[in-house]
């Protein structure tokens, strides 16, 4: 009987601390599938503006969204009218799209899609292709997941 006692209290503390890595575990896999759909967000978002689909404007948070280093949320911003706003986002997701494709890129060419960071707030993707390093910030705005910056990192 006090074998069985030795042993019980000798091996609690082992019982808890494994209880304790799986609680982590379970929480970096909680992580990793939020993160995953980030990935597939962004990864999708990217797409979308590569071919000018104009349907992709729905899913960029447009007051804030910085692209390739200028601060097109300061832009948009200052716009007064809805028409106004909604003749810059249809512009910017034509001229980024000609752009990409007279610059020769390729949706094709991005390749390692996944997250290089991630906190309650945000979520930094990124891609590798010859150009460099594509980098798309993730947030959530009201509820919804938006792209809020895309560059590129030589």
């Amino acid at each position: 009987m006090k074998t069985i006692q030795l042993l019980t209290i000798l091996g609690a503390p082992l019982l808890f601390s494994n209880c304790r890595e799986t609680k982590q575990k379970l929480a970096d896999a909680k992580t990793e599938v939020a993160t995953a759909g980030d990935v597939t967000f962004a990864k999708s978002t990217f797409e979308s503006l590569a071919r000018g689909d104009s349907t992709v404007a729905s899913k960029i948070d447009w007051p804030v969204f910085t692209s390739l280093g200028e601060n097109m949320g300061a832009t948009y911003v200052a716009l007064t009218t809805g028409a106004e706003k909604e003749k810059f986002i249809s512009a910017f997701i034509t001229q980024f799209a000609v752009s990409f494709r007279e610059n020769g890129g390729s949706v094709d060419a991005f390749t390692s899609w996944r997250v290089t960071a991630h906190d309650s707030t945000r979520t930094e993707v990124a891609a590798d292709s010859s150009s460099g390093v594509l980098t798309i910030i993730v947030a959530e705005r009201d509820g919804l997941e938006k792209v809020s910056s895309i560059s590129i990192l030589k």
